[in-house]
């Protein structure tokens, strides 16, 4: 009697233990699955391991629970994802699947109109501006079952690199909360690195795409100028701006970059030149073949990148040419003409049309904007034609610098930022204690001459830097041909997959 009581007894306790552990093991999966790149996420969606409601449930808990902190998004769409999850799911089990994105959670940098949505563009201007069709971008997304969970916090008008919001509050940087996401995709990173959704899509106009993948550890590709179409985005600087995927590893890049690209006839900048099927770019054939070859050939500019730059940033760059070249990546210094005319030229081009989009409004509510914004933009309105005109022959110029720079090469190769990610409350900088500058100007320097340019640059995770017994993501960017994003692609996955970097880029706090 005793012994069969005792055995009841450790009966109930081991059920009782087996019952906390699947508990634990469950919130851990939920934690990991939220985690995971969209390449994993789509296999199991496909196989019907994940379902694409459940996917919507953990993604919307794990919002609530981080965005106070993170301030990642203005707007959370709940009812919508829910409604287009069940959706997603039902035509999984019709054997109707649409592709990689199919129930896969995106959020928007908070600028690309969706229809329905409040669009705020980070402004008080636009606090209450609710479009009435859907951007391109959206619309595409949509088709391919991608599931809109939401709209990201972002520099005011997209109109800086900080990220720091006097209308909305300022995204904070998941590796170290006290310092800046950059910007001015800056809460799109901060969601995706904090596995509040696998990809964003944001816009680059000075860097806004790659500053912020940099500091927040992910992969970020600013496209081809014309490769991605505007159409229902709100504009900064239309010559220069561009749609981009903010990411955790270049595969996911690729699916979604598959997804978005293509001509558009609502957008004259659009090219009409076939894309490549990016997927298969990085298919297991080409990526052993890759990893096989000495092929990829990559350039190192020596003028200007290098000129102005923090030791330790310096120092991660150094060590990841390193890994490149056991990848079977070589590289070589290559010269590169006009550098000293890009920040000019930038300027005039970027403040110029910058202020001709908002001259209405800069007349008409001047005190509706924060302080830094109206202040650039009222520096915008100095720009002379004679400025603004002399700027695109100098873009021209630079441009057909940095295409013969590159001629032999498959790709350039230059560090993304000059400094890690500064203090939100830091205005000023001092690099190697010698170079004082202000924050914008070095969060952007490395950035803005692929904007003029309009050549494809990509941010590739690189390495870390400790600051405060903190570990800050920093990366460099990889430069293409103009429409040979493949390429770009190619060399980042074959380094991802060799050092599977993707899975070392999640902050311990959100792990």
């Amino acid at each position: 009697m005793r012994s069969r009581g005792l055995y009841d007894a450790l009966k109930l306790i081991r059920a009782f233990l087996f019952t906390i552990k699947e508990v634990i093991q469950m919130k851990r999966s939920s934690l990991n699955i939220l985690n995971l790149t969209i390449r994993d996420l789509s296999t199991a969606i496909s196989s019907g391991d994940i379902s694409p409601l459940d996917l919507i449930e953990a993604t919307l808990e794990r919002i609530s629970r981080l965005n106070p902190e993170l301030n990642a998004f203005i707007t959370v769409l709940e009812k919508s994802a829910r409604q287009d999850a069940k959706s997603a799911e039902l035509l999984i089990k019709q054997g109707k699947y649409k592709g990689p994105l199919h129930g896969i959670p995106v959020c928007l940098k908070d600028l690309i109109y969706m229809k329905g949505v409040r669009s705020t563009s980070g402004s008080k201007i636009l606090s209450d501006f609710v479009p009435d069709y859907d951007s391109t971008v959206v619309k595409k997304l949509k088709d391919a079952g991608a599931i809109i969970v939401g709209m990201n916090n972002t520099h005011e008008f997209a109109c800086g690199i900080t990220n720091i919001n006097p209308h909305y509050g300022s995204s904070k940087n998941p590796w170290d909360i006290s310092r800046m996401s950059g910007g001015s995709s800056g809460g799109s990173a901060v969601a995706v690195s904090a596995g509040m959704a696998p990809v964003s899509i944001g816009t680059d106009t000075s860097g806004s795409i790659r500053v912020p993948s940099s500091f927040c550890g992910l992969f970020g590709l600013k496209p081809t100028y014309g490769r991605v179409s505007k159409y229902g985005v709100q504009e900064l600087a239309p010559s220069i701006d561009h749609i981009g995927p903010i990411a955790r590893s270049a595969w996911d890049i690729a699916a979604v970059l598959q997804t978005i690209s293509g001509y558009d006839e609502l957008d004259s900048s659009t090219v009409d030149i076939p894309v490549p099927n990016y997927i298969n770019v990085l298919s297991e054939k080409q990526e052993k073949e890759d990893k096989r070859s000495d092929s990829f050939k990559v350039g190192i500019p020596v003028q200007f990148f290098f000129d102005i730059i923090d030791s330790k940033v310096m120092n991660v760059f150094d060590k990841f040419l390193d890994k490149l070249h056991a990848c079977g990546i070589s590289t070589e210094p290559v010269d590169v003409q006009k550098t000293d005319r890009i920040i000019d030229t930038w300027r005039a081009i970027r403040l110029g049309e910058s202020a001709a989009v908002h001259k209405e409004w800069i007349e008409s509510r001047r005190g509706d904007y924060g302080e830094n914004v109206i202040d650039m933009l009222e520096r915008g309105m100095e720009i002379t034609a004679v400025e603004y005109i002399k700027a695109h022959k100098m873009r021209k110029e630079i441009r057909t610098a940095f295409l013969e720079a590159m001629k032999d090469y498959d790709a350039l190769l230059v560090p993304t930022t000059i400094i890690s990610a500064p203090k939100l409350d830091q205005t000023m900088v001092n690099i190697n204690e010698k170079d004082a500058m202000e924050v914008y100007q070095a969060l952007s320097r490395l950035t803005t001459v692929f904007d003029i340019t309009g050549l494809p640059a990509m941010n590739v995770p690189a390495g870390f830097i400790e600051e405060e017994k903190k570990k800050l993501p920093i990366g460099v960017q990889l430069v293409g041909k103009p429409f040979n994003e493949e390429m770009l692609l190619r060399i980042s996955h074959n380094y991802d997959e060799h050092y599977r970097i993707s899975e070392e880029m999640v902050p311990s706090l959100y792990a």
